[in-house]
C-alpha cells in the first residue's frame, strides 16, 4: 500500500506543479484568506454558519485557495469527492465569483489541500508515531485521493464550470 500511495502522491504532486506555476499563480486574483476553513473551525446557530474562528493560518495568498481548502476538507469521509467539490463551489458561487482562471485551479486546489495533509501526517508520523492527533486525517485524505486517482483535470473542469453556469442563469 505505501508503494503505491507514494506513487499516486507523487502523480498529483507533478500534475499540481504542471498546472499551478509561478506564472499561473502570479497571475490569479490574491486576497487575505483564512485558509483553515473546516468544520471544527465554524461557528453554527441551528443549521446556519454564524461565525468563523481560527485565524491564526490566514494569509495573502490566491484567492481561490479558501474555497479549495474548504472542499477538500469537507471531501474527507465522502463517497464521491468530485460531487463534494461541485457543492462546495456551487455554495461559495452563491456569494463570490471565480474566473475561469480560478475555476481551471479549483481541481489542483482542493486535491492539493488533501495531498498537503497527507503528506504531511506522513512526515510527523515518522518523526512522532505515537501521536494519533497527527494521523486523524490520513486514512480519510488517503480514501479521498483514491477515489480521485482517476479523475483528470479535464473532466473535473466542465462539471466545475457546469456550476457556475448554472448559477450565473438564477
Amino acid at each position: 500500500a505505501d508503494g503505491g500511495r507514494r506513487e499516486l502522491a507523487q502523480r498529483l504532486i507533478a500534475s499540481y506543479a504542471a498546472a499551478l506555476t509561478p506564472e499561473v499563480l502570479a497571475a490569479l486574483p490574491h486576497s487575505v484568506i483564512h485558509s483553515d476553513v473546516n468544520d471544527t473551525n465554524l461557528l453554527f446557530e441551528d443549521d446556519e454558519v454564524v461565525g468563523i474562528l481560527d485565524f491564526g493560518d490566514s494569509i495573502y495568498s490566491c484567492t481561490v485557495f479558501d474555497v479549495g481548502v474548504a472542499a477538500g476538507y469537507y471531501a474527507l469521509g465522502q463517497e464521491d469527492p468530485l460531487h463534494v467539490f461541485e457543492e462546495v463551489l456551487r455554495g461559495y458561487l452563491r456569494e463570490a465569483t471565480l474566473s475561469e482562471e480560478e475555476l481551471e485551479a479549483f481541481f489542483h486546489v482542493a486535491y492539493g489541500r488533501v495531498l498537503l495533509s497527507v503528506c504531511f501526517s506522513a512526515q510527523t508520523c515518522a518523526a512522532e508515531p505515537d501521536n494519533e492527533y497527527l494521523a486523524h486525517t490520513s486514512e480519510p485524505g488517503w480514501a479521498v485521493l483514491s477515489k480521485l486517482k482517476d479523475v483528470a483535470p479535464a473532466a473535473a473542469l466542465p462539471r466545475f464550470r457546469a456550476v457556475a453556469a448554472d448559477l450565473a442563469k438564477s
